[in-house]
């Protein structure tokens, strides 16, 4: 785990250093998750849908599958 120092500018805002931003891949725009326990702050990168869409699959299902589930909805939604 490696260790950085931001710092906070006048209105808030958190300067990364670049290592930093490169090795965890924050681009401008980029949303990071902050988690807060006691006195420790933990930031997280936050995904996008295209990260989301590149990392491998966890698991598959099939058409048919879909269509079953599909259908359990459709009458479970039509009996409320």
């Amino acid at each position: 785990m490696s260790g950085y120092v931001v710092k906070v500018g006048k209105k808030g805002e958190l300067y990364t250093p670049k290592k930093l931003r490169l090795q965890i891949g924050l681009d401008p725009g980029s949303e990071l998750i902050a988690v807060v326990k006691g006195e420790e702050v933990i930031l997280r990168k936050r995904k996008r849908i295209t990260d989301l869409l590149d990392e491998d699959a966890i698991a598959t299902v099939s058409e048919k599958e879909v269509k079953k589930e599909r259908r359990i909805l459709e009458k479970e939604l039509f009996e409320r």
